[in-house]
């Protein structure tokens, strides 16, 4: 048989076989003093912002300094963290999940000397190579993805905005003064390669407008059925177009289907997404988090939907995410992370406090209900102090009923008028029959409309809604009365 030539033997699987291959166990990596107390530890304590103890029940003392540092280091820098690992900690170091680098030792003299050497190590603009910090109820260094650097979807950079709003921040990096840990994570567009939805504060690029086509290119540099498979809304089908005399393969994109994530352009060179024009920017969601203390784990809501990319320093970013800090860690009680601090105020009174505006665009549970009231619940109610957040619902009601004539609605209202006698509930697509060659949306708009002049009403049961003119049907006293 052929693997018997190979030299494996089946009646005896593991003879020979090489078992080293990919990285070594993470135990071979533990510094001594760590590998002797495994699994017996007493508890720790934070000493200082940055400085932990942790004490095992043997007596030894193992203390932990923190550095901020940066997600994409050059060797130069990976070499200087190699000679300070050497010299203090017998070559071991330690990189942690946010981008930090933690030194271990095990007596207060070194501890000591290791602090004033980190403290010592300054670029040449003057800013802290290995700044101490990032622990307990403070500001954590900010988690992010590749950005413009190398990822080919980004709608914004990451480790510019990373920066600023980093140097912004930096003193309560330092401190312990927050009522909890406040997480910062930086995600570059919507694929969402960093976990920003479950950070107290998270960042994320969005494009804003469809894909162009390169015809020229579609052909040529695609598999244009990988293309079309990689759309998650099916807003991209193959066609076929006119290009210099002759009939070429090429797709076509459905521009009021498309979400603008930029999976086609993972498949497709020839449909670039990316705009410098004012169409890519970032949007902030607030009150994530993994945590499981006081209340369950909690997904970010979106707070302010979109800010321009600025480059270099990004100060309208940076300004925002720095007085939504101040004003929660003015209001909140002790131990109380960001959304369980909104959650309790209301985040009628989180919009009130930070002077941030609330638009449809923010609406987190967009079904019908929501989409005429801005409310996904009985309980979201704007306070008096809050009506200024509703002038932006007059400009969207006059936007979505701008292209809606008379005779469009006497139009639907004769079609249901004509069926009173035999049916007064219709799904939308029985409406999309009565406008052939018309969107949903501008079919949408006009249903929209006539809700508004309270001549239809619709129920909805939150995945299918249904509409009728307004007191037709047996049942509508009853609903009407509920």
């Amino acid at each position: 048989m052929a693997f018997i030539s190979t030299g494996y033997n089946p009646q005896k699987p593991m003879e020979g076989r090489i078992s080293d291959i990919g990285p070594r166990k993470y135990d071979t990596f533990f510094p001594p003093v760590i590998a002797k107390n495994f699994g017996k530890w007493l508890y720790h304590e934070i000493l200082e912002p940055g400085v932990l103890m942790h004490v095992a029940e043997s007596g030894d003392k193992v203390y932990t300094v923190r550095c901020g540092a940066a997600r994409l280091m050059s060797t130069v820098h990976i070499r200087e963290i190699c000679e300070i690992a050497d010299k203090y900690c017998e070559g071991h170091v330690r990189f942690t999940t946010r981008n930090n680098v933690e030194f271990m030792v095990t007596d207060e003299a070194t501890l000591k000397a290791l602090k004033e050497d980190l403290a010592s190590r300054k670029f040449a603009a003057g800013s802290y190579k290995f700044p101490i910090g990032g622990t307990g109820a403070g500001i954590s260094n900010i988690v992010h993805t590749q950005g413009w650097v190398h990822c080919h979807t980004p709608a914004t950079d990451a480790s510019g905005p990373v920066k600023a709003v980093m140097d912004t921040v930096f003193e309560e990096f330092q401190q312990m003064r927050m009522p909890a840990p406040v997480r910062i994570s930086l995600a570059c567009c919507l694929n969402m390669c960093g976990a920003v939805h479950a950070s107290d504060i998270g960042i994320v690029g969005i494009h804003r407008k469809p894909p162009m086509i390169d015809h020229e290119w579609v052909d040529q540099l695609c598999e244009i059925p990988l293309a079309v498979a990689a759309c998650p809304v099916a807003a991209v089908r193959p066609t076929k177009e006119e290009y210099e005399g002759k009939k070429i393969n090429t797709v076509a994109i459905k521009s009021e289907r498309c979400m603008y994530c930029g999976n086609c352009y993972t498949m497709c060179p020839a449909l670039p997404i990316s705009d410098g024009q004012g169409g890519d920017g970032v949007v902030i969601m607030v009150g994530g988090k993994v945590s499981n203390r006081i209340s369950m784990p909690k997904l970010a809501k979106v707070v302010v939907a979109y800010i321009p990319n600025e480059a270099p320093r990004w100060p309208t970013l940076t300004s925002t995410i720095k007085h939504i800090i101040d004003v929660y860690a003015k209001n909140a009680n002790k131990y109380e992370r960001l959304g369980e601090w909104a959650e309790r105020i209301g985040w009628e009174k989180f919009f009130e406090l930070t002077d941030l505006e609330f638009t449809h665009h923010i609406i987190d549970d967009f079904r019908d209900p929501a989409y005429y009231t801005w409310r996904q619940s009985t309980q979201f109610k704007f306070s008096e102090a809050a009506k200024v957040a509703y002038q932006g619902a007059e400009a969207h009601e006059a936007a979505a009923s701008s292209g809606v004539t008379e005779e469009d609605k006497a139009k639907v209202v004769d079609f249901l008028s004509s069926k009173s006698g035999s049916k007064t509930k219709f799904y939308f697509n029985n409406f999309l029959e009565l406008f052939p060659g018309d969107s949903p949306r501008k079919v949408k708009a006009v249903l929209t409309a006539l809700v508004a002049d309270d001549k239809m009403v619709y129920w909805s049961s939150g995945s299918t809604t249904m509409y009728g003119l307004k007191g037709a049907g047996k049942q509508s006293a009853t609903e009407e009365g509920e």
